[in-house]
Order: structure tokens, then C-alpha cells, then sequence
């Protein structure tokens, strides 16, 4: 086939993956996908794209709410410490926590946050599991409705970290509990090993120094089926700016602050043909073909 013919065969979508965050993005907090962005996915993979995801969440946390979500692309959970082939349910790439000449760092660290901070809870997110190693009575009331796998244990239990790497560390707990958290981290040395962030007013996490949901997306252009897409992405918080920043075209439609409400913000392109996927509260942006 000459190259008239190729360009004339090709789907709309075939050169587009999509990656988008999921909670406040796509679904509503503790909601779902709505069948308005089932179908919109579905016509935008139909016209030969691709769709993944890019979240917080584990990939079972993140499977709970994508009932008849075909995910077609590599998707990055633990806000960017893992990259995963959802259909072939593969871990293709993780970054866990390090501390270059302390081995034992985050487990004193973690010793010292349930120390000073009694109230909150205190998880350590592996390959394998969400641990739980603060008092069960300050249990997240999140875990069990959002589909997460997780088990209460003993520091002792996760702190050989060559044996169980750290891909997170998380803290929920009162706002001001957290702000007084990050400057125990500025002390105690683990903030200048680690990209630290809000994901929530009463979200702190802690992931690799340099990783995030953005840094991964290298990961994924790295693929040879994915090494010429353009990647549109996603996004509506502050553990999306990286995401944002980093692809083709993003859609920061409801971007916000830890302290602000959302707030709109323009539309990346006009559309020569469209593929509209809408988020929980407007419109996405629709996507090019070329």
C-alpha cells in the first residue's frame, strides 16, 4: 500500500493513547465511570487509540471502579512507582522508595510518624499489599468501600526493605497533623529523598525522589507498540502536574489547589473529528485525528 493509501486507511485515534487519572477526573470520589465515558472510551479505542490510567491507587483498587473499561495502554499506579500491563496483569516497571547509605531511613522514619502522630493512619504500600502498621482504630474509612486489599501489621514485619521495597509511603490525618509531618520529614532527611505530595486536604504521600505519574509516562514511550503515540493526559490535582506537564496534550480542565475549589481552564485544541469524554462535573476537550 502506498503511503496516500496508509494515511487514508488509518483509524482517527491511532496515533493518540489517553492516559487519565481516575478519582475526580473520570469518576466521582467513591462513584464510578459513567456510561457516558464507558461509550466515549470505547468509540476513542474503537478508532484504533488507546486508553490507560494514571492513579494512586493499586491496580486492584483502580479495577473496582472500571467495570466494562476496556484498558488497552500501560497504566501507572502509586502515583508513578509502578507501571503495569493490565492485560497481561504484568508489572513492567517500579521505582520504591531509597535512601542512598541508610538502608533502615524509612523505617525509623515511620517508627518516629506513628510516635508523634498517634491519630493518623500510617500505610506502607508494596508490590504485593497495602500494610497498615498504625492503630486499626484510625483506620482510613475509605479501605473498605474502595476495593483496596490491605492488612494491618507490625513495622517489624515490612522493614527489611531489600526484602519488601516501599513503592509508597502514606500518611492520612488531620491537615495540620500533616503540615507538622512534612517539616518532621525536612528534619529527619526523608523529604530530600523523596518526591512528597498532597493527594487529598488529608492525603500526604511520599514516592521516590524524581517519580511521579509524569516521570513514568518515559516509561511507557519506551514501549515499542507506544514509541510513536502522542499522549494526551488527564488530570484534576496537584499529583497531576507532572502527568500534565510531561505529555502531548493535556486537559487540566479542573485543576486545583489543596485549599482552592476547581477552576476551568481552557481547552488544549479544537478537534478536526471528536471523541468526547466527559468529566464528573464538564466537558473534556476532544481529541485530534490526523
Amino acid at each position: 500500500m502506498n503511503q496516500k493509501g496508509r494515511k487514508n486507511s488509518m483509524k482517527p485515534y491511532e496515533s493518540y493513547t489517553i492516559i487519565s487519572d481516575l478519582d475526580g477526573t473520570i469518576i466521582p470520589h467513591g462513584g464510578c465511570v459513567s456510561e457516558a465515558n464507558k461509550r466515549a472510551i470505547a468509540a476513542f479505542i474503537e478508532g484504533g487509540g488507546h486508553f490507560g490510567i494514571a492513579t494512586g491507587r493499586t491496580p486492584e483498587a483502580a479495577a473496582g471502579y472500571l467495570t466494562d473499561v476496556a484498558i488497552t495502554a500501560p497504566s501507572i499506579f502509586f502515583n508513578g512507582s509502578m507501571l503495569y500491563d493490565w492485560q497481561a496483569e504484568k508489572v513492567l516497571v517500579t521505582k520504591p522508595l531509597t535512601a542512598e547509605g541508610a538502608p533502615d531511613l524509612w523505617p525509623r522514619f515511620a517508627a518516629r510518624c506513628l510516635e508523634l502522630f498517634p491519630e493518623a493512619c500510617i500505610e506502607v504500600y508494596t508490590q504485593e499489599d497495602c500494610h497498615i502498621i498504625s492503630d486499626p482504630k484510625n483506620d482510613d474509612p475509605r479501605l473498605p468501600h474502595e476495593h483496596y486489599r490491605y492488612c494491618h501489621s507490625d513495622l517489624a514485619e515490612v522493614a527489611d526493605i531489600s526484602r519488601t521495597p516501599w513503592l509508597k509511603f502514606f500518611a492520612c490525618a488531620d491537615p495540620a497533623d500533616l503540615r507538622a509531618l512534612e517539616q518532621e520529614a525536612e528534619v529527619f532527611g526523608t523529604a530530600a529523598c523523596s518526591h512528597h505530595f498532597y493527594s487529598e486536604a488529608n492525603y500526604h504521600e511520599f514516592v521516590a525522589k524524581g517519580v511521579s505519574k509524569g516521570s513514568m509516562l518515559a516509561e511507557v514511550r519506551k514501549l515499542p507498540e507506544f514509541a510513536g503515540t502522542r499522549i494526551i493526559a488527564l488530570g484534576d490535582y496537584l499529583n497531576d502536574r507532572e502527568l500534565l506537564e510531561a505529555a502531548d496534550i493535556s486537559s487540566p480542565r479542573a485543576m486545583r489547589t489543596k485549599t482552592s475549589r476547581p477552576s476551568p481552564i481552557s481547552q488544549a485544541a479544537a478537534p478536526k473529528r471528536t471523541c468526547t469524554v466527559s468529566y464528573t462535573h464538564m466537558t473534556l476537550p476532544t481529541i485530534y485525528s490526523v
